[in-house]
């Protein structure tokens, strides 16, 4: 079975994500692979009192520049230079899929929320990603307890 040459993770910008991507960088150490990390600024629709509209063009890019200045301090943070950053706008499942698709990627990273009661009703988006993947995913555990 060959070996991954390419791994994506797809992280969030808090302590969930950075142990998600550490775990990418010691696997992609591991499988001597490329490593790219994404990060989603999901499109959350404002409420007007009538209607609802997207977030005006201004806040989106600021957003996205907020987003991508964190994310390289993260990565700087991690020891995390060689990877390949990138930071993409809209749902974050498909933003994943996409990344995945242009890049190449063999293997995605993914964090995981086990789920209990009520909320294990309701559809997330990791395991989104592993039903719609083109390539392996591995779906790091992110329990506290």
């Amino acid at each position: 079975m060959p070996t991954y040459q390419h791994l994506l993770a797809a992280i969030a910008l808090d302590e969930h994500g950075e142990g998600v991507a550490l775990r990418a960088k010691a696997l992609a150490a591991a499988f001597a692979a490329r490593l790219s990390i994404v990060h989603v600024v999901e499109y959350i629709p404002l409420e007007t009192g009538e209607a609802l509209m997207a977030a005006p063009p201004d806040l989106a890019s600021q957003l996205q520049r907020q987003a991508e200045l964190r994310l390289k301090d993260l990565c700087e943070r991690h020891g995390l230079g060689d990877a390949q950053l990138r930071v993409a706008s809209g749902g974050v499942a498909a933003e994943i899929h996409r990344a995945a698709r242009e890049l190449g990627a063999d293997l995605i990273v993914v964090g995981h929320h086990p789920r209990h009661g009520l909320s294990a009703l309701f559809s997330h988006t990791e395991e989104d990603v592993v039903q719609r993947a083109r390539c392996d995913v591995l779906a790091v555990c992110l329990s506290t307890g």
